[in-house]
């Protein structure tokens, strides 16, 4: 089974098992993280769902598209490698992946 490595604000890890179609948003919050807010719900209307990924060598993911460059502006940590999870699908390519939770933005989003 492909994996990924989640690590929170605090800086603790957990490597949590992926399948293949479902947002990594989703994936985290059933791995009981409850600090993934995702208030929206996974419908790309907030960006509490921030994220930092860095992928294994070699692979490559699409850009974020407009919505989620939009919420990502509102972002005040937003980095190069940005991506909001409700928008990521997870695939077994991933396999390996690291995920860390962005910090918390003033503003709640």
């Amino acid at each position: 089974m492909a994996t990924f490595t989640l690590e929170t604000r605090d800086g603790a890890r957990q490597e949590i098992t992926g399948k293949n179609g479902v947002s990594l948003m989703k994936l985290i919050r059933r791995a009981g993280v409850e600090e993934l807010v995702a208030q929206c719900g996974g419908s790309c209307a907030c960006a509490t769902c921030h994220v930092y990924l860095t992928l294994p060598q070699g692979i490559e993911m699409a850009d974020s598209g407009p919505g989620e460059n939009r919420m990502l502006a509102t972002a005040s940590h937003r980095k190069f490698n940005s991506r909001l999870a409700c928008q990521i699908r997870f695939d077994d390519t991933f396999d390996g992946m690291a995920i860390r939770i962005a910090p918390e933005d003033a503003t709640g989003f």
